[in-house]
């Protein structure tokens, strides 16, 4: 677990700066001869000074570096790395708003790269979980059990769903339906899916069905925190990529030392799904993701809404059902 007292860590705020007119390519620059961690990529940015805000250090060093002005800016990603001859948190958020052309002010190399071409450049340590929370969306879709047997209902309005409000991610939970009945309906969700750039998770109760043929097709596989307490390591090939539902900082280590790609953290708020489970509340969300460096949804009583709370919390993103599947 990273010890995240504060004199033990340099806070290091960096910035995702986009194009301003080709949104699929990222800003990184080059790290000096001499310097640590000399000629890996990173995202421009540099250490807070005594007495600084994070958003005023951000604004500060990007100024000084590129030459931009941040005007509008979300936390993003929160992670603490111990190096070899230093402790670093680094404190990564997403510029949404600023003005200027981005130069390298401090002889420094820079690069405009489209995002999908990142994982192609050697960073430091530190930022690789920032790499990987880039590739999910904001706002995750967990989708509610079918109704009876009205599946093409189902599949209907997943389609105008996905047609108002775009979801790269959805979860398909349904526990339910047998294996086959389920592998069924996560074809024609998928196929649906797939007009919107969408990937489908499958999500079934045990590690018996996610190993199934029925599912060699889909990349993702959900593990919930049952299957996720039983392995020691991930029974899935490397090309598969896996999530995990946690409820505590135990299992949210747990999905760390398996290396999947994001976990789901509940429950963040009361909801009448679970009745008799606490709620965390913001603040405990904070608390127990930042002693961990995987990228996590909230969820359990969320809404779309609190993507901003969620981020300042540490969280990548929200996540859930009745909030985030609507037909109207």
């Amino acid at each position: 677990m990273p010890n995240t007292a504060a004199d033990s860590y340099i806070h290091v705020v960096a910035g995702i700066i986009r194009h301003p007119r080709k949104s699929n390519k990222i800003l990184i620059s080059r790290r000096k001869k001499g310097q640590h961690l000399e000629n890996l990529w990173e995202f421009p940015g540099g250490k807070m000074e005594p007495g600084e805000s994070r958003f005023f250090a951000l604004q500060r060093e990007l100024r000084e570096e590129t030459g931009i002005m941040v005007h509008a800016a979300l936390p993003f990603q929160s992670v603490y790395h111990r190096y070899q001859d230093k402790n670093i948190h680094l404190d990564v958020w997403e510029i949404k708003n600023y003005t200027g052309q981005a130069k390298g002010r401090e002889k420094q190399e820079i690069k405009w790269v489209e995002q999908k071409d990142l994982t192609k450049y050697d960073f430091p340590d530190a930022d690789k979980p920032v790499l990987k929370a880039l590739s999910l969306a904001p706002h995750l879709l967990i989708t509610p059990d079918i109704p009876g047997q009205s599946v093409s209902s189902y599949l209907d309005q997943f389609e105008q769903l996905m047609e108002r409000q775009h979801y790269p991610l959805v979860l398909f939970r349904s526990h339910q339906l047998d294996d086959k009945t389920y592998a069924d309906v996560a074809k024609k969700l998928r196929n649906v899916g797939a007009n919107h750039h969408a990937d489908i998770i499958i999500h079934r109760p045990r590690l018996e069905s996610l190993q199934s043929a029925l599912f060699e097709s889909f990349q993702w596989r959900h593990l919930n925190s049952l299957v996720l307490q039983s392995l020691q390591s991930s029974p899935f090939d490397k090309a598969c990529k896996v999530s995990a539902s946690c409820h505590d900082l135990a299992e949210l280590k747990m999905a760390e030392r398996l290396n999947c790609d994001f976990a789901l953290l509940s429950t963040v708020r009361d909801t009448a799904s679970h009745p008799g489970r606490k709620a965390k509340g913001w603040n405990g969300l904070k608390q127990i993701v930042k002693k961990v460096n995987i990228p996590t949804y909230a969820l359990g009583g969320v809404r779309r809404k609190d993507l901003c709370s969620a981020r300042f919390q540490g969280a990548v993103g929200v996540a859930g059902i009745s909030d985030f599947w609507f037909t109207r």
